[in-house]
């Protein structure tokens, strides 16, 4: 049953890459409550996501699916370190 797990990640990370996307290409409104839905889903599910990469069993040592995963969940929280730092110190975003 634990290695499932892997798998509740792989779909997590692809569903919140697939939510930034979608609020990079079509940007909500100014006071929409959809507005901070990106970035509040890389916050709290990223760690989420690699938790349940991490705890998750396969029968070799790591699975492709569970490295995709952690790397991809980890990608996801550099992306919203440096676009709020970059973009905040040097864009002015």
């Amino acid at each position: 049953m634990r290695w499932y797990l892997s798998h509740v990640s792989l779909t997590l990370f692809v569903c919140i890459t697939l939510i930034t996307l979608y609020s990079f290409m079509f940007p909500p409104e100014a006071g929409s409550p959809l507005q901070g839905l990106s970035y509040a889903s890389i916050l709290l599910l990223s760690p989420v996501g690699i938790l349940l990469a991490l705890v998750s069993k396969h029968r070799g040592e790591l699975s492709r699916i569970r490295i995709t995963a952690i790397v991809g969940h980890s990608m996801l929280l550099l992306f919203l370190f440096l676009y709020m730092t970059l973009g905040y110190l040097i864009l002015g975003v």
